[in-house]
């Protein structure tokens, strides 16, 4: 059963490769993500901070280039936080030529790679057991309010710098709107934040199949709770080596590629042979259940708010109120940066840009310029240096 929730947790990629292929190595599926880093010759460390709420959390770090040698320490650390499901991972798989935080290492800058509670590299706590339910009792409201400033703390203590630039995709922006909403000193700690296809407002999600899911949240949630499943598993190593014996045999591949897109509702045009059995690897990392049902709550009730437990436990939570009441972005002062893309089928252009107007310190609103750009192109898109990269660098270098 947790095998088969881990795939419906695939549903939520919405993956869309374009331009050229991405070259994977298959080597790279066994590894992790420092040694994978490190296979490239970039300087890795792995720290682990614990929040107040007792989650310890694995950071990696990424703090010289084969490149350009070590980071400066003048230079502002830049923190990047991955999506949901996702991990550290997500940001290096397009390679040392493509990807985010090689491209900033190599220009000097000190990479701080998070991973949230639940995912592959967070899954331990002071004095719970993730085969506890207690463990689970999580969305990204929690993240937002715990993970992210403690993650934010340690590199700024760690780096002896007051502020730092921070990079977010999907989830990773929720969390950050959610941090700054509720602690808004926290504002001030940032010098720009860039914001990937934000996830805030949902409400104009396309994909059909997602869209049921949130619309049966509460019952699937039951459903599986009276199961014991509160978790959504990464992949079992069995499938990985399945996928990897089978996939870059070009009629196994486009067999896998057609399973993919009737899971994802997404096209694989440009995902080169290999590709499939690296990705399965780190995607899904894995995250709770109650995440997965809060972003479907945000998708059909079109408001930001935290998790909804329903009138009785909403009044006992939120001052007897029987609703959650919303995020006030209007305390979210720092800096931001957005982007989307108008194929995207999670965060749809109308919500991204709804999002926009409610910010108060709003940088730039970026529309990517390829037209097929979609959820996961902000990461794995064959062009993805050219149509994105260069413009983040370019904000961190200009701010920092």
């Amino acid at each position: 059963m947790a095998s088969l929730v881990s795939r419906i947790g695939m549903l939520l990629l919405g993956v869309v490769l374009t331009g050229c292929d991405i070259l994977f190595d298959l080597e790279d599926a066994a590894l992790s993500t420092p040694e994978i880093t490190r296979k490239y010759g970039y300087t890795s460390e792995v720290h682990h901070v614990t929040t107040t709420d007792g989650y310890v959390l694995e950071l990696h770090r990424i703090r010289g280039s084969p490149r350009s040698g070590p980071a400066n320490p003048t230079k502002p650390p830049v923190l990047l936080l991955h999506g949901l499901m996702g991990s550290s991972a997500d940001w290096i798989l397009a390679g040392p030529d493509e990807a985010l935080p090689y491209l900033l290492s190599d220009r000097g800058h000190d990479v701080w790679l998070g991973n949230a509670r639940g995912n592959r590299y967070s899954r331990n706590h002071t004095h719970r057991s993730p085969e506890e339910r207690d463990f689970w009792d999580f969305s990204f409201h929690e993240i937002g309010l715990y993970d992210l400033p403690a993650m934010v703390d340690f590199v700024l203590a760690r780096t002896d710098h007051q502020q730092l630039h921070y990079i977010g995709h999907s989830q990773g922006t929720t969390v950050f709107f959610v941090l700054n909403a509720l602690r808004p000193e926290y504002n001030r700690k940032f010098l720009l934040a860039q914001a990937l296809a934000p996830a805030v407002f949902l409400n104009h999600l396309q994909n059909p199949l997602l869209r049921f899911f949130a619309q049966h949240e509460t019952a699937a949630l039951h459903f599986l709770g009276s199961l014991g499943v509160f978790e959504l598993k990464p992949f079992p190593d069995e499938l990985d080596r399945v996928t990897a014996a089978l996939c870059p045999d070009f009629l196994a591949r486009a067999l896998c590629l057609d399973a993919m897109h009737t899971m994802t509702g997404g096209k694989y045009p440009h995902l080169a042979p290999g590709g499939l059995p690296v990705l399965l690897r780190h995607l899904p990392a894995g995250c709770s259940t109650r995440q997965v049902a809060h972003f479907g709550q945000e998708v059909i009730s079109s408001r930001f708010q935290p998790y909804d437990f329903g009138p009785v436990e909403n009044r006992r939570r939120y001052a007897g109120h029987e609703t959650p009441p919303e995020y006030d972005l209007d305390r979210v002062t720092a800096p931001v940066a957005v982007f989307y893309g108008l194929a995207d089928q999670l965060t749809h252009p109308d919500d991204v840009r709804r999002l926009a107007a409610r910010l108060p310190n709003l940088v730039t609103l970026n529309l990517l310029p390829n037209v097929t750009f979609n959820h996961m192109d902000f990461l794995l898109a064959g062009d993805v240096k050219d149509a994105l990269y260069d413009t983040i660098i370019g904000h961190v270098e200009r701010t920092g």
